[in-house]
């Protein structure tokens, strides 16, 4: 794969009918973990990833499109949605760690809705680190001048919330911070929880961020 951009396209092409294209995706080693269920902990290397592929598609006809990209090089995350066979269309976010040009890590999570609104512009961005600093420090309840007016907020959680509950979250593994689109993503576990965020930076601030929240401690 040449970029980042196409290997997201290719994951979700990948689930929705390419199992093969598992071979030219994913490392040797490959190995995933689903916030929701601990279905894929078995699963290592693209081999294994086809023969799970051919099962699981003949229960779920499920269709995954891809959304908003934060890329770091040799780690990068995305937004997507899926519309499930059931008839339920949902938002998800995955986290991905590459080795040797293939996927090496993924971290997957669903939320219980979809985010129906629409996708911010990418704006290149300077300090995300800084911004990163500040929405920890605001996501702990504490001041930071770290959102902008018009902020919008989703949490996977069946009801939609305006902000989340105060939470000290830690970092788990390198954030991903993408100056050219100006956003960042990272993983962390938080009191009760594992997750994910995303965030579409604008002037400094964050405009948009998205939030998933596992069920299961991550396994690496």
């Amino acid at each position: 794969m040449e970029n980042n951009e196409e290997r997201m396209r290719q994951w979700c092409r990948m689930w929705n009918e390419d199992p093969a294209l598992a071979h030219e995706l994913m490392s040797p080693t490959c190995v995933q973990w689903s916030g929701q269920t601990p279905g894929l902990d078995s699963v290592v290397g693209p081999a294994e990833q086809v023969r799970f592929l051919e099962g699981y598609r003949g229960k779920h006809i499920n269709i995954f499109r891809p959304r908003v990209l934060a890329d770091g090089g040799d780690h990068f995350a995305y937004l997507w949605d899926v519309d499930k066979a059931d008839g339920r269309k949902l938002t998800g976010f995955d986290v991905n760690i590459l080795h040797g040009g293939g996927i090496a890590e993924n971290w997957t999570f669903v939320g219980e809705r979809r985010d129906t609104t629409p996708d911010p512009a990418y704006t290149a961005g300077d300090d995300l680190d800084k911004v990163l600093d500040g929405w920890l420090r605001w996501r702990a309840g504490e001041p930071a001048d770290v959102i902008t007016g018009d902020f919008g907020f989703f949490s996977g959680a069946a009801g939609p919330l305006t902000r989340p509950d105060p939470a000290v979250l830690t970092p788990h593994r390198a954030p991903i911070v993408d100056p050219v689109r100006g956003t960042v993503a990272f993983l962390w576990t938080g009191p009760a929880a594992s997750g994910a965020d995303l965030l579409s930076v604008r002037d400094g601030r964050v405009a948009r961020a998205w939030s998933l929240t596992g069920t299961r401690s991550f396994r690496y």
